[in-house]
């Protein structure tokens, strides 16, 4: 293992807006193979900062975008809501897949492959990407992976869908953000604590606008619909625990599961967990040819 290259940030220009990102790329790639990390909601990029040190000083190139409405990315504009509205994850994929094709890591020919890993909402784009982009996809790997049924969506957005943290004269919301993040398991870390804060404050408006894609999408179908292989990881004080079953019995075959750490912030609180897993299943993809 090399030191790992500076990650950088820079953005890309789409037709839907500017696309912010980090990228972390080895001056000597040992690795064809570009490892693309999408993050949780109201996260960004920034967690898997770790993550991606670990892995471009083992020669992978990596990229990490922010999603419309968090971090530094552009904000949906009045049009643009109305076809989430209508259209779901599906906008997201699409946005997703202009930027990536903008960067150059996917190209229209199907020898430019990539690894993504996907945080609870990220992870709900990962499985799309990989169901209508299985030429491009080589693997998945789901960090609380998001797959229920309808009952178990609809339970998920009555709890979770409000806006809780809209901004208001008196400064209350940025109280309720703390604690809002204190009781999701973000642990006694305050520079990571701080960070979350500012960006959940920030994507309050994102935060419901993705809440509602996922909510509407059919993620039991989409999963089923993957060909590549799967690799499951959940804390066991994550919320989503409680889906990791239903989810690994959707698969006989082509997917392995493994428990982590970290509460609903695992890629921050326990990377190491997350490597040491991942490494392996890259190396085993890999090395098969699929």
């Amino acid at each position: 293992m090399t030191s790992p290259p500076i990650i950088k940030k820079t953005y890309a220009d789409t037709t839907f807006g500017q696309i912010h990102y980090r990228y972390s790329i080895p001056s000597t790639p040992l690795k064809s193979t570009s490892l693309i990390f999408l993050h949780k909601s109201a996260s960004s990029s920034a967690s898997y900062t770790h993550l991606m040190n670990h892995y471009s000083s083992l020669g992978y190139p990596c990229y990490a975008p922010d999603m419309p409405g968090f971090g530094s990315s552009f904000d949906p504009n009045p049009s643009q809501i109305l076809d989430i509205e209508s259209r779901g994850t599906g906008w997201y994929v699409d946005v997703f897949m202009s930027a990536f094709k903008e960067i150059g890591f996917i190209g229209e020919e199907e020898t430019k492959r990539v690894h993504l890993m996907g945080h609870h909402s990220g992870a709900v784009l990962a499985v799309e990407l990989a169901a209508t982009y299985p030429s491009h996809i080589s693997s998945i790997c789901l960090v609380g992976p998001t797959v229920m049924n309808a009952e178990e969506r609809a339970a998920m957005k009555q709890t979770y869908f409000a806006p809780f943290n809209e901004p208001v004269p008196d400064g209350s919301h940025l109280q309720k953000t703390w604690d809002y993040l204190g009781n999701m398991g973000i642990g006694g870390n305050l520079e990571l604590w701080q960070r979350e804060a500012i960006n959940h404050v920030r994507a309050w408006k994102g935060r419901n606008l993705i809440y509602g894609a996922v909510w509407g999408q059919d993620a039991e179908a989409m999963y089923k619909k993957v060909k590549c292989q799967v690799l499951l990881m959940c804390a066991r004080d994550d919320v989503l625990w409680k889906f990791l079953g239903f989810v690994k019995g959707l698969r006989e075959e082509g997917v392995t599961s493994v428990e982590i750490k970290g509460g609903n912030f695992e890629p921050d609180r326990d990377w190491e967990g997350i490597s040491g897993s991942w490494t392996e299943f890259l190396e085993s993809v890999d090395g098969s040819g699929i």
